[in-house]
C-alpha cells in the first residue's frame, strides 16, 4: 500500500523559483536547535531506581556562552512574523476573513498536538488511577508537555498577526522601536522598582519584536546588507547587559541562577534577537546558494514536513531512553569529564534513532494537514467564533504546559496566570476550540455559537456548583474562570444576534 503523500524528493523538485529556502531553512535550524541542545545539556541520573535530573549547564563552568547560539527561540519568531504575514496576505487575496486566516495557521499546529497529548493524557489518567509510579510518572508527566509553552506563546504571536501587520503597513519599524521601548520599561520596573508582576508583560512583546522583524524581512525593509551592523550591535548590548545589569549570563534558565532570562524574557533576549538575526542575515547568502543543491534542499524539506512532530515528541524520546537503557547499565559518567563528553554523541545518536521511530509513525499526521474550506468571505460571525476558538485552544495548550498531565481530575490542578485548571478541564477547552476553527468559517456557523453559548454558559455554572462542596471539583474550576467563561458566554451569545441580524436584513432585501 503506498502513501498519497508526495515525498520530500518531489516536493523539493517542485518548489517555485522564487520561494525563500533560507526561510525554510530557518526554521528547521532553529527547532533542530532546541531539540538536540535539550538532548545535549538535558542531564539524568538513574541511581538505585530513582531518577535525577539537572541542566549540565549547572555543572561546566564557562558553559554558558553556548547558550547565546542555541537559544534560538528568537530565529523561530523570525521565521513566523515572514510567514505568518506571507499567510495572510495570500488569505485575503482569496477573499477570507480573520477565522480563515487563523484556522489555516492553527491547523498545522493543532493536528500533531492533539497526536501528542491524546495517547499521553490517556497513559497518564490510567497510570493515575491505579497509583503506580508516582515519584517517577509525575515528574515525567510535567516534563514532556514543557515544549507546549512555547507552542502556547506562537500561537498567541499568530492569533495577533492581523492587527500587528494592520500596525506594520501604517508605521513600520516604529512598531519594533516601540516593543523595544515597551521591553525596557518592563525591566526598569520590574528590576528598579521591584514591580515582578510587570515582567509578564514582556512574554508577547519579546516575541512580537522578532515576529515584526519578520514582517520588516517579508516587506524587504530588512535586507542582508543590515546584517553587518544588527549583529554586531545585538552581541554587544547583550554583553553590556549581563555584564553591567542584574542579568544572568545564561540564556536558558538555571537553577543556579537567581531568575531566568526566558521567564518571563528580558532586555538580554531583546538584545540576543537583535544579534541572532544580525548574524543569520550575514550568513543568508552561502546558505541560499547551499540550498540551490538537491540535497541539502531536499533534507530541509523533509525536516520541515514533520517539524512540529518532531519538537512535541522528542522529551518523551528521552525519557523512554532512560527508561530503556539507563536500567540495561547505559555508562553514565561525571558530567564535563571527557568521558561524558566521548557518550554524549552516542546518547543522542540513541535518541535520534528513537525520535526517527515516533516521526515514521506519526508524521503523516502534520503532513496531511486538513481540508477546510478556502476563500470563505469574511463573515462577522466567523470572526467573533473565531475568537472564542482562538482563546480556548490557548487556554487548553497553555493548561498543559504549566501543569503538565498528572492528576488528570485534580480538584485543586495547577494556575495559569489567575484561572485555576486541571488536564480535563484543558482537554474540553481544546476539543471546544479546535472545533470552532473547523466549522468558523463554514455553512454551520450559527450552529457553532449556539453551541458555544451552551458550552461556555455551562462550564461558567459548573464552577460555582462543583465548589459547593456536593461533588468533587472535577474541573479544577475557580472564579476566574467562571468570570472568564461567562465573558465567552456573551461573545458567542452576541455572533449569535449579529447572525440573526444579518439574516434579517438578506431577508428584508
Amino acid at each position: 500500500m503506498t502513501s498519497s503523500q508526495p515525498t520530500a524528493a518531489a516536493l523539493a523538485a517542485a518548489t517555485p523559483e522564487g520561494r525563500d529556502r533560507w526561510i525554510d531553512f530557518l526554521r528547521a535550524f532553529s527547532i533542530g536547535a532546541v531539540v538536540f541542545g535539550h538532548w545535549l545539556v538535558a542531564v539524568v541520573v538513574w541511581e538505585g531506581g530513582s531518577v535525577e535530573g539537572f541542566n549540565a549547564l549547572e555543572r561546566i563552568p564557562g558553559f554558558w556562552p553556548l547558550t547565546w547560539l542555541l537559544q534560538v527561540m528568537p530565529l523561530f519568531f523570525f521565521v513566523g512574523g515572514f510567514s505568518n504575514l506571507v499567510s495572510l496576505r495570500a488569505s485575503r487575496r482569496r477573499g477570507e476573513g480573520y477565522a480563515g486566516f487563523l484556522q489555516g495557521r492553527f491547523v498545522r499546529l493543532m493536528r500533531p498536538t492533539i497526536a501528542f497529548l491524546a495517547p499521553a493524557v490517556v497513559v497518564v489518567a490510567v497510570l493515575d488511577a491505579l497509583n503506580v509510579a508516582d515519584d517517577f510518572v509525575f515528574p515525567v508527566a510535567n516534563l514532556i508537555t514543557g515544549p507546549l509553552w512555547f507552542l502556547g506563546v506562537y500561537m498567541i504571536v499568530i492569533a495577533l498577526t492581523p492587527p500587528m501587520a494592520a500596525l506594520h503597513d501604517r508605521f513600520g519599524v516604529i512598531v519594533p522601536a516601540v516593543c523595544v521601548a515597551i521591553a525596557i520599561a518592563v525591566d526598569v520596573l520590574r528590576f528598579g522598582f521591584d514591580v515582578s508582576a510587570v515582567g509578564f508583560v514582556n512574554y508577547p512583546i519579546v516575541w512580537l519584536l522578532a515576529h515584526q522583524w519578520g514582517f520588516l524581512y517579508a516587506d524587504r525593509r530588512l535586507r542582508p546588507a543590515h546584517g553587518r551592523f544588527l549583529a554586531p550591535l545585538g552581541l554587544a548590548v547583550t554583553a553590556v547587559l549581563v555584564a553591567l545589569g542584574p542579568y544572568p549570563n545564561s540564556m536558558v534558565g538555571l537553577a543556579t541562577d537567581e531568575f531566568s532570562n526566558m521567564d518571563p524574557p528580558t532586555l538580554p533576549i531583546v538584545a540576543l534577537t537583535i544579534w541572532e538575526i544580525g548574524l543569520a542575515l550575514l550568513l543568508r547568502a552561502p546558505v541560499a546558494r547551499w540550498l540551490e543543491r538537491r540535497r541539502p534542499w531536499t533534507a530541509v524539506v523533509a525536516i520541515n514536513g514533520v517539524i512540529m512532530t518532531a519538537f512535541l515528541w522528542h522529551l518523551t524520546v528521552m525519557v523512554l531512553a532512560i527508561g530503556i537503557l539507563f536500567p540495561l547499565g547505559f555508562p553514565q559518567p561525571e558530567v564535563g569529564t571527557g568521558s561524558w563528553w566521548l557518550w554524549r554523541p552516542v546518547w543522542i545518536a540513541c535518541l535520534l534513532v528513537l525520535l526517527s521511530g515516533f516521526v515514521a509513525l506519526l508524521g503523516g499526521v502534520e503532513r496531511s494537514g486538513l481540508k477546510r474550506r478556502t476563500g470563505a468571505p469574511p463573515h462577522p460571525v466567523s470572526a467573533l467564533l473565531a475568537v472564542i476558538g482562538a482563546v480556548a485552544t490557548l487556554w487548553g495548550v497553555l493548561g498543559f504546559a504549566i501543569g503538565g498531565l498528572h492528576q488528570v481530575f485534580s480538584p485543586t490542578g495547577d494556575t495559569l496566570i489567575v484561572l485555576q485548571l486541571n488536564p480535563f478541564q484543558n482537554v474540553i477547552h481544546i476539543a471546544w476550540g479546535v472545533t470552532l476553527m473547523a466549522v468558523a468559517d463554514s455553512p454551520h456557523r450559527h450552529r457553532a455559537a449556539v453551541g458555544s453559548v451552551v458550552v461556555a454558559a455551562a462550564l461558567a455554572i459548573a464552577g460555582p456548583v462543583l465548589r459547593s462542596g456536593s461533588v468533587t471539583n472535577v474541573l479544577a474550576l475557580n472564579l476566574e474562570a467562571d468570570v472568564l467563561h461567562a465573558a465567552l458566554a456573551v461573545v458567542a451569545a452576541a455572533a449569535i444576534a449579529v447572525g440573526w441580524s444579518r439574516r434579517t436584513e438578506v431577508g428584508t432585501v
